[in-house]
């Protein structure tokens, strides 16, 4: 029941949203200063303790989320998440020249849907809304640009348990033999290879590591709702999908702004991982599949890379 609280809390915040003062120096960020270091940015151990004090200021909110099963270190794990997606999304803008000028903020605000669903952000104050807003807005940025024509080949073979879903994790890096012994062993049910996907064939799957992970790469995530260790191995990422005609197909036009938004932050996984999160100890450690702070002993996926991959 207490996880199922904090699965309510977590809807709550909204893990896309972001608002913090981000803290920097000439030299980098020093880890004993900061909650977070992405890149060569940083968020302050002050920061994240001004938000987490902010919450438990108002009776009111206090007292609900204690009812929904959270803690302080609860909301600093999604504090500071927040504020690391926040530093990713604004990289990524800039990267793919995304501006978001105020007057857009505003019309999203006054969109009925919108104020609606920002009713319900408990713990973020109006401010942190126009920067949970402008982040959403990049991230549909994203997902419009590069959803219709992204296409993914992998290999996926599903375990029981970590130690089963690193040792698979490591021979299919490892290639040649080995991973052809993985691939033989499985039926239609725990191993397939060389699947291809389009995102617009699978709108579902496209929020999903399956299409976040550079080719490459391998990677082995627990389904938080089964249990069961999922290894993909991406073997061919592409955005050179042909415009999308076919009725069968899912173009980002019909995609509703969630599913956009949701996309758009599973495209900045590449991304994270290329600027590097470091988070301190104290708040947990930073899961780079699930794109999230969590507990220690939760942050469990693993990423490996195929043999001829840069380090």
């Amino acid at each position: 029941m207490l996880i199922h609280h904090k699965r309510v809390l977590i809807s709550f915040i909204g893990l896309v949203a972001a608002c913090a003062t981000l803290a920097g120096c000439g030299e980098g960020p020093r880890q004993a200063g900061s909650a977070a270091i992405v890149g060569s940015d940083a968020v302050s151990l002050s920061t994240v303790q001004r938000q987490v004090d902010s919450v438990y200021a108002k009776p009111e909110v206090a007292q609900r989320v204690t009812q929904l099963g959270g803690t302080p270190a609860d909301i600093a794990q999604l504090m500071v998440t927040r504020d690391v997606q926040h530093i990713v999304y604004g990289e990524a803008a800039r990267r793919d020249g995304i501006v978001v000028d105020e007057a857009q903020v505003d019309a999203e605000l006054n969109k009925p849907a919108v104020a609606a669903q920002l009713a319900g952000q408990f713990l973020i104050d109006q401010e942190s809304k126009r920067d949970m807003v402008r982040d959403r807005i990049i991230a549909k940025a994203l997902a419009t640009k590069y959803f219709d024509r992204l296409i993914v080949t992998v290999d996926m073979v599903a375990t029981a348990t970590r130690q089963d879903a690193e040792a698979t994790a490591r021979r299919l890096a490892a290639g040649g033999a080995q991973a052809d012994a993985v691939l033989a062993t499985g039926d239609a049910n725990t191993a397939l290879r060389g699947l291809p996907l389009r995102a617009a064939a699978a709108p579902t799957l496209a929020t999903e590591p399956i299409f976040g992970t550079p080719a490459g790469q391998v990677v082995a995530s627990q389904s938080t709702t089964t249990g069961q260790w999922t290894v993909l191995r991406v073997t061919d990422r592409r955005f050179e999908g042909p415009p999308v005609t076919d009725p069968n197909l899912s173009a980002v036009s019909r995609l509703d702004d969630r599913s956009l938004e949701v996309i758009g932050r599973r495209l900045t996984q590449p991304l994270s991982e290329e600027l590097g999160v470091r988070i301190n100890p104290r708040y947990g450690a930073w899961d780079p599949v699930k794109l999230m702070v969590l507990p220690t002993d939760q942050a469990t996926s693993m990423i490996v890379k195929t043999a001829g991959q840069n380090p």
